[in-house]
């Protein structure tokens, strides 16, 4: 028995320590007696390993470089940031160029305000006031409106060829004009370019109708206007500087009655055209004599006529040279073919009425003439920009095709030589005494709008120096 248990022992012990090496992860192989070998041998699976052997430090090869941490780039200027830089720096070089002259003026940059000063005053805008009668006469009046002006007499020519008497009848043409006074135009440079319309035309018609003789004379009649020849603002030296006539629907030659050496206005512009007419027949070899201005005879029988250009052709040419004379009568006419007598203070509540109509700002606005030579004239910088602007509408297109080109034509013809804006500022210009101004655009790095009036420096050229200065700080914008 005592082997017996020994050999009980023996197995149990052999057990355990199977169960712990197997536990262990080990392989056991007990080898117990022959006859029970089958039966107690057990194969637990070989466990698969990898060994990695570290390498020696020395051996490595440096790190790589730790890279910088990462700084987020600047986020470039936004659009709104630019300009708003750019109206800055423009704004400070006007300031300079301005000085504390009384002054206003408003600058825009594709229609947005840029720059502004004194907006809502209102001063002497001398000849930029053309703007608003330019304005006004093609809303009302239209671009294709034509001026005729005609040729009467009491009946048809006899057999002979003879006639009674003829009357020149006004109808408000402000370029009605002889053959040397369209030649002088021509040979000026402020006024190439003038569609000057032939008061030669009317003797070739005269002449195709069969007049030979003119018995009783050649008279005027400017019936068409009513209303003073002189307008109470204007200054006598106006007369004596030939920057104006006195107004008449009977207009020849611009009023002038003589240009050669210097240009001498008419006192009486109505007798000056039927005398100009008379000239005309007897150099055609029609016989012929100036005779007093009177109305025509009521029935009598037109035997010539002629057209202007049309109004958009005028307007172009009142802006460019500044034609004092056209845009006063444009006022008159305005009147007229409303149903008024065609005086200037009908038709100027007309161009109030239309601008205002057309959304022009009209605040501060007060018109004692049409050319702007009335030194009581008051326009706000606004006015004038807005009726600028009207130009990009093509119904009001000869706004912008009359502005005068630095250095190249009109008003501006001899300025700005050798600045980068020649060719390149279109503006309407205007000068009184003590009043300066200038309305336009400029094309250079951007285009800009812009309305200037200056009232203070009464000499010209300190006047000039300013818009001078003003013109070249806004080429340099947006730089």
């Amino acid at each position: 028995m005592g082997g017996g248990r020994l050999s009980w022992a023996v197995r149990l012990l052999a057990v355990l320590i199977a169960a712990e090496v197997i536990a262990s992860g080990a392989v056991l192989v007990l080898r117990p007696t022959p006859a029970r070998s089958a039966a107690l041998v057990r194969s637990v699976p070989r466990p698969t390993t990898t060994t990695t052997i570290a390498p020696d430090p020395t051996t490595l090869p440096p790190p790589p470089p730790t890279p910088p941490p990462a700084v987020a780039s600047p986020a470039p200027p936004s659009t709104a940031a630019i300009a708003t830089d750019a109206a800055s720096r423009l704004t400070a070089r006007l300031e300079a160029a301005l000085g504390g002259v009384r002054s206003c003026l408003v600058v825009q940059d594709k229609g947005v305000t840029v720059y502004g000063r004194a907006t809502d005053l209102a001063l002497a805008p001398a000849s930029t006031q053309k703007l608003l009668v330019a304005v006004a006469a093609l809303q009302r009046l239209g671009p294709d409106y034509r001026f005729e002006t005609t040729v009467v007499a009491p009946s048809a020519p006899a057999p002979d060829g003879s006639v009674d008497a003829l009357w020149l009848v006004g109808g408000g043409d402000p370029l009605l004009g002889t053959p040397d006074y369209a030649a002088y135009l021509a040979s000026q440079p402020r006024s190439v370019g003038t569609p000057v319309t032939p008061m030669a035309a009317l003797v070739d018609q005269l002449a195709a109708a069969g007049v030979h003789a003119v018995h009783n004379g050649v008279h005027g009649d400017d019936s068409r206007y009513d209303g003073p020849r002189w307008l109470p603002g204007w200054k006598p030296i106006y007369r004596d500087e030939a920057d104006i006539s006195p107004l008449s629907a009977l207009t020849v030659n611009g009023g002038l009655d003589h240009w050669d050496p210097s240009e001498v206005i008419t006192a009486d512009p109505t007798a000056l055209a039927g005398a100009q007419l008379a000239r005309l027949l007897v150099a055609r070899g029609i016989g012929a004599a100036a005779g007093p201005s009177s109305l025509r005879p009521a029935n009598g029988s037109v035997l010539a006529r002629v057209t202007s250009a049309p109004l958009s052709d005028i307007v172009a040419s009142m802006l460019r040279s500044s034609d004092n004379l056209a845009a006063e009568l444009l006022v008159k006419e305005m009147d007229k073919k409303a149903g008024g007598a065609g005086t200037t203070a009908g038709g100027l509540a007309i161009v109030g009425a239309t601008v205002a109509g057309l959304r022009i700002p009209v605040a501060g606005l007060h018109m004692g003439d049409g050319s702007g030579l009335d030194p009581g004239d008051r326009a706000a910088c606004p006015s004038l920009l807005a009726a600028l602007n009207m130009g990009d509408d093509p119904r009001f297109s000869s706004l912008a095709a009359g502005l005068a080109v630095a250095g190249r034509s009109g008003t501006l013809v001899h300025r700005f030589g050798g600045t980068p804006v020649v060719g390149h500022l279109f503006a309407k210009t205007g000068w009184i005494n003590c009043a300066a101004a200038m309305v336009g655009r400029l094309d250079l790095k951007a285009p800009l709008h812009f309305a200037l009036i200056v009232n203070g420096p009464c000499d010209f050229n300190a006047a000039e120096a300013i818009e001078n200065r003003v013109a070249l700080a806004l080429a340099t914008y947006p730089a």
